[in-house]
């Protein structure tokens, strides 16, 4: 089976700061893939590179069979990839609504589209329709995730890449917004995962990637990561 996304011998820098080493990663359609590490090990680098933030020094990054390598990030959106990076990034002098309809800007014509992916999101997210007209800025930590993956999904993605959805949040909130990442991936999207609660994401993920400065050291099944004594020991508690 071709991957949907496979990334072979990747090379990225921050100026002369080598930041990805010969990365490989393969996404296949339908699965949740976890990709773990500590900070600044290149987790986000590697989302970056993927979504055209970054354009990698070599290697190659194919969707679908095809290279995406020097394709502009807004041509990678419309192809399927959609990036929800770390820390939120909403708008937070305007609405709810507002927020999730700019995500739908490679929609922005499609008047019906929007609509009605506007009342998918509220399906998933019934609290956002209740703070539907309020100022994104003035939710909780966890109503302003929502509020961002709502936006990565008005796109339409086949892949939504998730950056560190649970940072900062409640463990109540935590176990939501995991509940939901697994309701989209089981409505047919996959879902690439950044997460440095590696035990919420390997409980979710089928198979998980382990990065250590910039090297990609462990590749397996999510069920055989959780067992590692490596991972149990530096991410899962000894």
């Amino acid at each position: 089976m071709k991957p949907l996304l496979k990334l072979t011998d990747v090379n990225s820098y921050y100026g002369k700061i080598h930041a990805l080493k010969n990365i490989n990663l393969e996404i296949n359609e339908g699965e949740i893939v976890a990709l773990l590490g500590s900070n600044g090990a290149g987790k986000s680098t590697t989302l970056k590179t993927i979504s055209g933030l970054i354009k990698p020094k070599s290697g190659t990054i194919e969707w679908n069979g095809e290279s995406i390598v020097g394709v502009p990030a807004h041509k990678i959106v419309e192809a399927g990839i959609i990036h929800v990076p770390e820390g939120r990034r909403i708008f937070g002098g305007l609405t709810v609504t507002e927020n999730l309809e700019l995500g739908a800007f490679t929609f922005r014509k499609d008047k019906k589209w929007i609509k009605e992916g506007i009342e998918r999101s509220y399906d998933l997210f019934p609290r956002l329709k209740e703070r539907n007209k309020q100022l994104a800025g003035t939710l909780s930590g966890g109503e302003q995730q929502m509020v961002a993956i709502s936006r990565g999904l008005m796109g339409n993605p086949k892949l939504l890449m998730l950056d560190e959805p649970s940072m900062g949040l409640a463990p109540i909130i935590v176990q939501e917004i995991m509940r939901i990442i697994q309701e989209i991936n089981k409505q047919g999207t996959t879902i690439l995962l950044i997460e440095q609660n590696a035990k919420a994401a390997l409980r979710l993920a089928n198979r998980g990637y382990l990065i250590e400065i910039g090297n990609i050291v462990m590749h397996d099944t999510a069920e055989v990561l959780r067992e590692d004594d490596k991972i149990i020991k530096a991410y899962l508690g000894a």
